[in-house]
């Protein structure tokens, strides 16, 4: 392995035809000093409505009965309470999200990590945002509500796929229509190599399971129909055909989903005990 070790810092001049041999690391970023203020302010913000609504409600239960009616409503009011919550940080943080992407347009590339570097300082900042909504998203009681929280902030996924298991990076991220991310499994748009911070849009399409502890690296295109077996990997820019089964590390083609399901067309066989003959009967009169 240290033979094949990259040393990319000795190579200013990177470009995105070159990197489908590179590791795959981290996409974790540091927090710069603004963006924690941000998140600050969005927690303060977005409790703002629901504590006047909290405060509201005591101050009016004071006047009532212990076992006044709106007592027997407590969950419903929690529930509202809480989702409150949520809305507004969702408002507020896509707000903030939308006059940082008009100060500076997210772009696909090779950024110096360094907050001098305007592309990965501002990618830093939106990502921290994101996080926070996609945090607290996650945690409600209603999970499919996360796949809402993806459409408002630019990463589109629809009501039926399930990704809830998985970990998804929130940015420069195409899924289809009813896709199944894997427990533990992770679609990642960006990582780091060596000093540097490599952003490229992963595409998924239609129909595709991804297995569980799955690696899709930055680049990726995943085909309609595809599925990803447990723990595969795929490298930088891999493209995976429609209607494969693909396993290991990096991922390989292993069988034809449409040759697999002609196989179980085949003519179901059974043996007899006596003679040890070997007669075709039709699978749908034993279920009948």
């Amino acid at each position: 392995m240290e033979n094949n070790k990259i040393n990319i810092s000795k190579n200013e001049n990177l470009n995105l035809n070159n990197i489908s041999n590179y590791p795959i690391t981290t996409g974790a970023i540091i927090y710069p000093k603004l963006a924690t203020l941000i998140l600050l302010i969005l927690h303060s913000v977005s409790l703002m409505l629901p504590s006047v609504l909290i405060m509201t409600y005591f101050n009016f239960s004071l006047y009532k009965d212990f076992f006044h009616w709106r007592m027997l409503l407590l969950f419903v009011d929690i529930l509202a309470w809480w989702s409150l919550y949520l809305v507004s940080s969702l408002i507020f943080g896509k707000l903030l999200l939308i006059i940082f992407k008009l100060i500076h347009k997210p772009k696909e590339g090779i950024f110096k990590v360094d907050f001098k570097d305007n592309d990965y300082y501002f990618y830093c900042l939106r990502i921290s945002i994101k996080k926070f909504i996609f945090w607290i998203w996650n945690n409600f009681c209603f999970p499919w509500v996360a796949n809402f929280a993806f459409k408002i902030c630019d990463v589109r996924a629809d009501f039926k796929s399930t990704l809830f298991d998985g970990w998804s990076d929130v940015e420069f991220i195409e899924y289809g229509k009813n896709i199944m991310l894997g427990q533990a499994a992770v679609v990642s748009s960006s990582i780091i190599i060596d000093d540097y911070l490599l952003i490229k849009k992963v595409k998924i399409g239609d129909h595709v399971v991804i297995g569980g502890n799955c690696i899709i690296a930055p680049g990726t295109v995943i085909g309609k129909s595809c599925t990803l077996g447990a723990c595969t990997i795929t490298h930088i820019n891999q493209y995976l055909e429609p209607n494969w089964i693909y396993i290991g590390r990096p991922a390989k083609k292993y069988e034809q989903i449409k040759k697999m399901n002609s196989n179980r067309k085949k003519i179901t066989t059974r043996r007899l005990v006596d003679t040890k003959e070997k007669i075709s009967y039709d699978i749908n009169q034993v279920k009948k």
